[in-house]
């Protein structure tokens, strides 16, 4: 009668822990979200997977895939992440996260650098009749993938649309802040490559500081006249085999002091792109902040 009792409280006990750890859709959703949240990529993928496999009817099935996808977005995993966006709108053409999911596959590829197809993505999305939620937010985002590549006039051309056709709305504002920040590139300071290569032609190291690099013009006349005074000094004293050598050398350096005036226009030319191209990801980090985006539109490129 003991064994009987203890072997019926045991198969309760066993019961009560079965029961505890039963599978189900809403807690193998929530165990995967906490693994992406702690940034622990590949086995959230794994644990989406699983959900999918063993609830395929589940109303969670698409937010599942959709997470595999952003999974592999934060693991850096591109390309695998475009296929399984791809993948979800051929699996769930009905789902209401369809919006979400193409703005995120624009972003995807923005993040690997795919400009084109990433720009032609966020077009169709963007030119939705009716506009879709995202819509606006793809006009932003499209016009966000030409800072990396610094071309802020068809950035611009991006953000008036967006201030545009979503006037009224958050992100109808956003884009009319962005046009203006952008708008401000008519104002920079530019350096003439080639008139600073022809400064340092003409003296050595005039380039560099009409470029606003005054310690590298410095320099550049420094060495110049080193080479110079090297190569004279040799020649009045006979040494000609000397002089015909740091005459040589002294070219290398001049040369290299002209090629390295227009550089250094070039990148005094960038930086002050860059700072205005800083300044337009801010202001989409600080609206993002206000109206809590879940997903950002300023990667880092």
């Amino acid at each position: 009668m003991r064994r009987t009792l203890l072997t019926l409280l045991f198969s309760v006990c066993v019961a009560s822990v079965a029961l505890e750890l039963t599978l189900t859709d809403g807690g193998q959703f929530d165990f995967a979200g906490e693994l992406f949240s702690r940034g622990e990529y590949f086995k959230a993928v794994l644990e989406y997977e699983r959900l999918i496999h063993h609830f395929p009817d589940s109303p969670l099935a698409d937010d599942a895939a959709f997470g595999i996808a952003l999974s592999y977005d934060g693991a850096g995993e591109y390309g695998t992440a475009n296929a399984a966006y791809r993948q979800f709108l051929a699996d769930f053409p009905a789902s209401e996260l369809i919006p979400q999911v193409r703005l995120a596959l624009g972003r995807s590829l923005a993040l690997g650098r795919n400009y084109v197809d990433a720009r032609w993505e966020l077009e169709g999305l963007a030119d939705e009749t009716p506009p879709l939620e995202t819509s606006g937010r793809a006009r932003i985002l499209r016009g966000l993938t030409f800072i990396p590549t610094w071309e802020l006039e068809r950035a611009e051309a991006d953000f008036l649309r967006a201030a545009g056709d979503f006037s009224g709305e958050p992100v109808g504002v956003l884009g009319d802040t962005l046009a203006e920040i952008a708008a401000r590139r008519a104002e920079l300071r530019r350096g003439n490559p080639g008139l600073a290569s022809l400064a340092s032609a003409l003296v050595p190291g005039l380039g560099q500081i009409i470029a606003g690099e005054f310690w590298d013009g410095v320099l550049a006349l420094t060495t110049n006249a080193l080479w110079i005074g090297a190569t004279w000094w040799a020649a009045g004293e006979g040494e000609y085999a000397t002089a015909a050598l740091t005459g040589f050398v002294g070219a290398g350096f001049y040369l290299g002091n002209v090629y390295n005036a227009g550089q250094a226009a070039e990148e005094s030319n960038r930086r002050a792109v860059a700072a205005l191209a800083s300044e337009i990801v801010l202001e989409v980090r600080r609206w993002e902040t206000e109206h809590g985006a879940s997903l950002t539109l300023t990667p880092t490129y």
